[in-house]
């Protein structure tokens, strides 16, 4: 298909295909991730082949393409905890996606779409109540069921986690078979507030 015959989307369409936001395909575009031209009046416009390409790059074409394996996102800086949950949840037949740093966590949400986020409050490097407000604005990961998985055991701290969106919360050290019930039930119910919504 030569560049005259194929369409090109603005990144509006760009955005809905892939399912984010407009600002998001902009962001990439000025990152050099989609190749884009620029219209005499200064809007982008994504030829279908670019952005095939970058989905295909990114692993963001429909689920229909991928096998029915749960995606379970663990965001987490401890290499002894992350490898504990890796374990477990890799036994049970789980596809992990492991994230120990802040910058990576939206645009890994946004190219793995996961099924469950599981994601520790207490790191030095990362607020998990930021990061987990940042994950419900994003129209990505709004409705992503998410489940704290952290140290802070205080009333006052477990009223915060559940304030800024998360689902369920599971205290450090678990047993095994309250990780894999609580992700099982997260799993089956989905967000609660999604589905009231």
């Amino acid at each position: 298909m030569s560049e005259n015959d194929q369409k090109a989307y603005t990144t509006f369409e760009a955005a809905k295909i892939c399912h984010v936001t407009h600002h998001s395909i902009k962001n990439w575009i000025k990152q050099g991730l989609i190749k884009a031209s620029r219209t005499p009046g200064g809007h982008y416009r994504i030829l279908q082949s670019d952005l095939d390409s970058f989905r295909k790059n990114f692993d963001m074409f429909p689920r229909e393409h991928e096998p029915e394996k749960k995606r379970i996102m663990i965001v987490d800086d401890d290499p002894d905890a992350l490898a504990m949950m890796e374990k477990i949840l890799s036994a049970e037949g789980f596809e992990l996606i492991k994230v120990s740093n802040a910058t990576e966590v939206g645009l890994k949400a946004a190219q793995m779409t996961p099924d469950l986020i599981l994601l520790d409050f207490l790191m030095p490097e990362l607020n998990g109540f930021d990061v987990c407000r940042v994950l419900r604005q994003s129209e990505l990961t709004k409705n992503t069921p998410i489940m704290a998985v952290t140290c802070l055991t205080k009333e006052q701290d477990i009223e915060r986690i559940f304030e800024c969106g998360a689902d369920e919360y599971l205290a450090k050290p678990f047993k095994v078979d309250q990780l894999l019930e609580k992700v099982n039930e997260l799993l089956k119910r989905g967000r609660v507030a999604a589905s009231e919504s």
